[in-house]
């Protein structure tokens, strides 16, 4: 039977979980707000009638409404029972003994608008937060026996990651971490990117910075220290490498006047300070500033800048960069050594976003299969928690099966179809051919379009059916898609779309990971120059391999534009501006039309091109069926 899920948090949304598929609601696509939450007030307004319409969507009678326990108290549509569990019950949500009975709980909501259904009140489950991310990662993986794991930055406040296992229609908690002892993988890495960039959610933008500068390898313990401090790291020896060989002594922090050396009990910089902190001033030391200085052991004194033009800050997203990935690998690799019999290693949260560490976790060699899913942050929490809640039997993703694109492009279909506006002209294909050689034909004469296709995509990355594409043939056909009509920063990486069957020709890496865009490959060095424009500066590439059955029009596309530039690749990047979210409506695509040099909108299921380029008129529908044109 089918169950809802929301997700009042920050990314926050609906979703519908039933056999026969998923649904998912993201509020930002909807409100045009990035990562926004419940405490907007167009969210309040708005997300009964996201729910009303997945009730809508629904096969049968939703058995259940499952809510994500992490809320912002800003909130005015909160059930009561949500807020008395968080907020009184010392058993919830908190790392310890209890973890197996404190990840479901059912919550009074009388009067609840969300819980409303056609027929009457559904019941309301509470679903922990990180146990949001693992169902969701572990029951949309197809797996039937994996290692699951959830790590990400603030979680919910009191834990930061969850370790279960999946076995058939189960999922177990078996452990769980807060930010007091790490690992405060997430956390750091917010801290550092709002220095730089300006905002928590700017940790993408970092990682692309980090390919730009060097590690530095006296600042690099400095930083581990940060991510977790010796105390938990002597804790938990087989899942956290000691630092106490490391050149720490004599060094230290600096937040505005104070400085704080490095305590050697507490083996950390704050950790003896926050041992008894509360969650919200743990959280906020660590997430919510980064020091203004750092003196190495060697005494050498580092001024950290707030710009990403300044050599230190790159220097220190490489440094960070390599901490993590240091880190995360000796933590996931002694999670295996406990739990050997698990084959798959499914991986979510805000950190699962990271695709250089997820490369390094696919070829560790522990796992055979490291399953993403395309949501892992918490655009995902709420589809996470439906899942959690649904029985076994009602989940639509069988334990043996491949999923394939069914999650990736489980949102919304695009609104305003009908669209027309003044200036544009509409050009319509009799056949999947024909569309497919005319964009191919514009794409190698280094244009740019926008290919809209199905539903939308879940979670941050454009995946094909709400992307902007240029074929890299050209010089500058990067910077002209990201820079010029995005409105992007130079150092932030676009991704390649090639056919699955030709990958191995131009990238090297995981390939039979790189589906989604969540793992970097690596151009072959003897394809350097030819992929100069999708090649990121580390030698990188966010990939996404395209297989016919899956995607059948953009994997023919690749091919064609390849028959006129000897390239099968396309540069691949989100439709929307600068700062705004993926678009899902025609009017945003036509405004980037009528507002950037975009040369035309594809309406992919239409077989229609829409273009600026010629006096307004009706629309055409041209009968040719190979070549499509006049």
């Amino acid at each position: 039977m089918p169950t809802i899920g929301v997700n009042l948090g920050h990314d926050g949304g609906a979703a519908l979980a039933q056999p026969g598929g998923v649904h998912v609601i993201e509020a930002e696509r909807q409100l045009g707000l990035r990562h926004v939450c419940g405490g907007n007030t167009r969210f309040a307004a708005e997300a009964a009638g996201w729910v009303a319409r997945l009730h809508a969507l629904a096969d049968a009678p939703v058995t259940a409404v499952a809510v994500a326990d992490w809320y912002t108290p800003a909130c005015a549509i909160l059930p009561e029972g949500l807020v008395e569990l968080v907020s009184e019950d010392i058993t919830w949500s908190r790392p310890g003994d209890a973890l197996a009975s404190s990840v479901l709980r059912p919550v009074k909501a009388e009067g609840w608008p969300l819980a409303e259904g056609p027929a009457g009140p559904v019941p309301v489950v509470a679903v922990r937060h990180h146990y949001a991310h693992a169902a969701l990662a572990y029951f949309t993986s197809g797996a039937d026996r994996a290692l699951t794991v959830a790590l990400d930055g603030t979680g919910n406040y009191a834990e930061c990651g969850m370790v279960c296992l999946g076995e058939g229609g189960r999922l177990t908690p078996v452990l769980s971490f807060d930010n007091r002892t790490g690992p405060r993988f997430g956390l750091v890495y917010e801290a550092l990117a709002r220095r730089i960039h300006g905002g928590q959610f700017d940790t993408g933008k970092l990682l692309g910075l980090a390919a730009t500068g060097e590690v530095d390898p006296e600042v690099l313990p400095v930083l581990r220290a940060m991510l977790a401090g010796e105390r938990g790291r002597r804790r938990m020896p087989d899942l956290f490498e000691s630092l106490s060989g490391s050149v720490l002594s004599g060094s230290a922090l600096r937040y505005e006047d104070t400085w704080f050396p490095y305590d050697e009990e507490a083996g950390g910089y704050l950790d003896g300070l926050l041992a008894d902190a509360t969650d919200d001033d743990v959280v906020h030391s660590y997430g919510g500033i980064f020091p203004d200085e750092i003196r190495t052991a060697h005494g050498r004194r580092i001024a950290v800048g707030s710009s990403p033009g300044d050599p230190v800050c790159r220097n220190l997203a490489a440094t960070l960069q390599a901490a993590v990935e240091q880190d995360l690998v000796r933590f996931v690799t002694g999670l295996h050594a406990r739990h050997p019999d698990y084959p798959t290693l499914c991986y979510a949260g805000g950190c699962a976003l990271n695709i250089t560490a997820n490369t390094r976790l696919a070829e560790s060699g522990c796992f055979t299969r490291v399953s993403v899913p395309t949501c892992c942050d918490d655009s995902g929490i709420a589809l996470g928690a439906a899942l959690a809640v649904a029985s076994a039997e009602d989940r639509p993703y069988a334990p043996g099966t491949r999923p394939g694109p069914l999650l990736a492009f489980a949102g919304p279909e695009l609104t305003g179809r009908g669209v027309r506006r003044a200036g544009h002209t509409r050009r319509t294909f009799a056949s999947d051919a024909a569309l497919v050689g005319h964009v191919a034909r514009m794409l190698a004469s280094e244009q740019c379009v926008a290919w809209l296709q199905g539903g939308m995509e879940t979670g941050p990355r454009a995946l094909g059916h709400r992307s902007l594409l240029v074929s890299p043939h050209w010089t500058g056909a990067r910077r002209h898609v990201s820079q010029t009509v995005k409105g992007r920063e130079w150092f932030r990486p676009v991704a390649p779309l090639c056919p699955a069957e030709v990958a191995g020709d131009w990238f090297t890496g995981p390939l039979d990971h790189t589906d989604t865009m969540l793992f970097a490959a690596r151009v072959r060095p003897d394809r350097t120059e030819e992929l100069s424009e999708v090649r990121h500066i580390d030698g990188t590439a966010r990939l996404q391999t395209l297989h016919a059955a899956e995607h059948p029009l953009l994997h023919a596309l690749c091919h064609a534009v390849g028959e006129h530039t000897g390239l099968p690749v396309l540069v691949n990047t989100s439709a929307n501006g600068g700062g705004r979210p993926i678009l899902n409506s025609l009017e945003d695509a036509l405004d980037l039309l009528d507002t950037t040099p975009l040369d035309a909108v594809v309406l992919a299921d239409e077989r229609t091109v829409v273009t600026a380029d010629e006096p307004a008129g009706a629309d055409r529908t041209d009968g040719t069926d190979e070549e499509g044109s006049r």
